[in-house]
Protein backbone atom coordinates (compact mmCIF):
# COMPACT_ATOMS: atom_id res chain seq x y z
CA UNK A 1 0.00 0.00 0.00
CA UNK A 2 1.06 3.39 -0.81
CA UNK A 3 -0.76 6.56 0.92
CA UNK A 4 -0.33 10.29 1.15
CA UNK A 5 -1.55 11.68 4.64
CA UNK A 6 -1.89 15.33 3.15
CA UNK A 7 -4.23 14.22 0.76
CA UNK A 8 -5.63 10.78 2.25
CA UNK A 9 -5.74 9.02 -0.47
CA UNK A 10 -3.76 5.88 -1.38
CA UNK A 11 -3.21 2.93 -3.69
CA UNK A 12 -3.43 -1.06 -2.48
CA UNK A 13 -1.98 -3.56 -4.67
CA UNK A 14 -4.12 -6.59 -4.60
CA UNK A 15 -3.19 -9.98 -4.89
CA UNK A 16 -3.45 -10.01 -8.63
CA UNK A 17 -0.74 -6.94 -8.51
CA UNK A 18 -3.38 -4.45 -9.71
CA UNK A 19 -3.49 -0.85 -8.33
CA UNK A 20 -6.77 0.20 -6.99
CA UNK A 21 -7.17 3.67 -5.64
CA UNK A 22 -8.68 4.53 -1.95
CA UNK A 23 -9.64 7.40 -0.15
CA UNK A 24 -9.45 8.06 3.96
CA UNK A 25 -12.43 10.25 5.23
CA UNK A 26 -11.96 8.35 8.58
CA UNK A 27 -9.36 10.97 10.02
CA UNK A 28 -8.68 9.03 13.00
CA UNK A 29 -7.32 5.93 10.96
CA UNK A 30 -3.63 6.76 9.72
CA UNK A 31 -2.52 4.62 7.70
CA UNK A 32 1.64 3.75 6.52
CA UNK A 33 3.07 2.55 3.25
CA UNK A 34 2.97 -1.19 3.44
CA UNK A 35 0.45 -1.40 5.79
CA UNK A 36 -1.67 -4.57 5.17
CA UNK A 37 -4.86 -4.30 5.45
CA UNK A 38 -8.85 -5.48 4.05
CA UNK A 39 -11.26 -3.93 1.87
CA UNK A 40 -14.07 -4.74 -0.84
CA UNK A 41 -14.24 -3.45 -3.96
CA UNK A 42 -16.97 -1.14 -5.76
CA UNK A 43 -17.35 0.84 -9.11
CA UNK A 44 -17.02 4.12 -8.10
CA UNK A 45 -17.22 7.13 -10.65
CA UNK A 46 -16.54 4.48 -13.89
CA UNK A 47 -13.25 2.99 -11.88
CA UNK A 48 -12.72 0.35 -9.36
CA UNK A 49 -12.13 1.95 -6.05
CA UNK A 50 -11.37 0.24 -2.72
CA UNK A 51 -13.73 0.96 0.15
CA UNK A 52 -14.08 0.53 3.71
CA UNK A 53 -10.51 -0.06 4.29
CA UNK A 54 -9.08 -0.97 7.82
CA UNK A 55 -5.97 -2.02 8.88
CA UNK A 56 -5.29 -5.28 10.23
CA UNK A 57 -3.91 -5.77 13.30
CA UNK A 58 -2.13 -8.78 15.37
CA UNK A 59 -3.00 -10.19 18.42
CA UNK A 60 -1.39 -6.88 20.37
CA UNK A 61 -3.53 -4.33 18.45
CA UNK A 62 -0.68 -3.36 16.13
CA UNK A 63 -1.47 -2.82 12.65
CA UNK A 64 0.77 -5.54 10.36
CA UNK A 65 3.11 -4.20 8.40
CA UNK A 66 4.90 -5.77 5.16
CA UNK A 67 8.00 -4.04 6.55
CA UNK A 68 10.95 -6.39 7.91
CA UNK A 69 12.35 -4.95 11.13
CA UNK A 70 16.06 -6.06 11.61
CA UNK A 71 17.77 -5.87 14.77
Amino acid sequence: MSYNQIARVGFIKDSNKQKIRFYNEDKTVVFKRFDVVQFDISFVKSSLQAVNVMPIRDKKGNIVSMTVNIN
